[in-house]
């Protein structure tokens, strides 16, 4: 914005100069034209009463003229022999012949200053020459009005150009910040959001047309995506619980330890695709809005509390330090779901985060005044690199690092559907913490709206 303000100030700056530049130099030039058309006449009427009365008439004629102090003044010499006869200047300037007006610098008395001119030779018949001009007072009175005004010129035009580039400035920014801001809710997955359309019919409606054209193309390949993923899940979902079903069976016909062992670990396995089959479909459920609204004001605090309580066992026998730093906080939420949020944040930070683990409440204030609530898992493990931090939260994406362990890529992605249907996000930065490995850790952040 400030760069942008700038740019435009500078911008009308530069055209007021041209301008005022353009302005004078089309005054001069009719000045001048002007001139040189008065500095014709008067030849043209000297020579002409030379050719009516002869030299005689001709000296009258400039002794009429001689003693005109009116603007444009009007100088005359009558030369022959290379000296003066009959003038009205201090010293007659050296001309050349020729039938173009001359700029030329005369004196008309010794105690008047050096004055520009336009001047004009005629020849006449008897060698003399006929040197006819007028003064450019005006051109003087120009430059010096404009030299007057300089000032107040450049402050008007500073004042116009800094006013002009502010409301233009405020005009592009407030049509930009609609256009951002649809973007911003289409980058945090909301793909109904549009930008408001003005019949204006400029560039930046245009835009606007296009842009929602391509949000509705999103929404429509992500729905589709997200219902091809849902109908996969739920046309799995039956074979898996077959195939458990079938497990069952066999383990109570075998008694051979070997095949015991084989089917119990095929059991654990088919076990594990059900919950990712069934993750999979709370998420397409979750992100076509095809859930239930149990929204109320939940005591975010306590629940975290209640979720450490019951991961305590397993991060103690997994070496793990679960602690917890818990300020008082209520957000209108899905208490359920929340739940199932914060317990895959726990879950991903006791696979992947090292040796320590603390989970945090608190209220927080964005830049624009809005309140936030959020639940923080901060590890002191390898974190998750920022070029990385986007695939993270997508279905079915697993880092090369977490390939080796068990789960199926749907954690983080279980998280970011529930902060979005709850008009939140979730945020993954690294962590303050750094462990054995040296390094960063991973913090995330279940941000709800307060």
């Amino acid at each position: 914005m400030v760069r942008l303000v700038t740019a435009i100030f500078v911008l009308q700056l530069v055209s007021s100069a041209l301008v005022t530049l353009f302005v004078r130099g089309q005054m001069l030039d009719v000045v001048r034209v002007d001139r040189e058309r008065q500095v014709t006449e008067v030849r043209d009427d000297l020579l002409a009463a030379y050719y009516d009365g002869g030299r005689a008439e001709l000296a009258e004629f400039i002794t009429s003229r001689r003693g005109s102090g009116a603007d444009p003044a009007v100088f005359v010499a009558l030369v022959g022999q290379g000296a003066p006869v009959l003038s009205n200047l201090l010293r007659v300037p050296t001309l050349a012949d020729g039938p173009r007006p001359q700029r030329v610098v005369v004196r008309r008395g010794p105690d008047q200053p050096p004055s520009e001119g336009l001047a004009l030779v005629g020849q006449l018949p008897d060698g003399e020459r006929l040197v006819v001009g007028v003064v450019s007072l005006t051109e003087r009175r120009i430059d010096v009005a404009f030299a007057a005004t300089a000032e107040l010129t450049i402050a008007v035009a500073v004042l116009m150009a800094l006013v002009s580039a502010l409301v233009i400035g405020l005009v592009i920014s407030r049509r930009t910040h609609l256009i951002a801001e649809t973007a911003a809710e289409l980058a945090s997955g909301n793909f109904g959001a549009r930008v408001p359309i003005e019949g204006t019919g400029d560039g930046f409606n245009h835009l606007r047309q296009q842009m929602n054209l391509m949000a509705e193309r999103i929404g429509e390949l992500v729905g589709q995506l997200s219902a091809v993923s849902g109908a996969l899940a739920h046309d799995l979902r039956s074979p898996v619980t077959r195939l458990s079903a079938a497990i069952d069976v066999a383990l109570a016909r075998v008694e051979e330890p070997r095949a015991v062992e084989a089917l119990q670990a095929a059991r654990l396995d088919a076990d594990a695709l059900r919950a990712m089959l069934e993750t999979a479909l709370d998420i397409s459920r979750i992100e076509g809005g095809a859930v239930e609204d149990r929204r109320q004001p939940i005591d975010l605090a306590a629940l975290a509390e209640d979720l450490v309580e019951l991961y305590d066992p397993l991060a103690e026998q997994s070496g793990v330090r679960l602690e917890t730093r818990l300020e008082p906080v209520t957000a209108a939420a899905d208490r359920e779901l929340v739940s199932r949020a914060l317990a895959n944040l726990i879950d991903n930070a006791l696979k992947y985060g090292g040796n320590a683990i603390t989970v945090s409440t608190r209220l927080e204030a964005s830049a624009d005044g809005e309140r936030w609530a959020e639940i923080a898992v901060e590890d002191n493990g390898p974190g998750i690199a920022a070029a990385d931090r986007a695939r993270a939260v997508q279905r079915f994406v697993r880092l090369d690092d977490a390939r080796t362990r068990p789960g199926g890529g749907l954690g983080l992605a279980m998280v970011t559907a529930v902060a979005r249907l709850h008009g939140g996000s979730l945020v993954l930065s690294d962590s303050a913490a750094t462990g054995d490995s040296g390094g960063k850790g991973l913090l995330a952040i279940l941000r709800l709206p307060a």
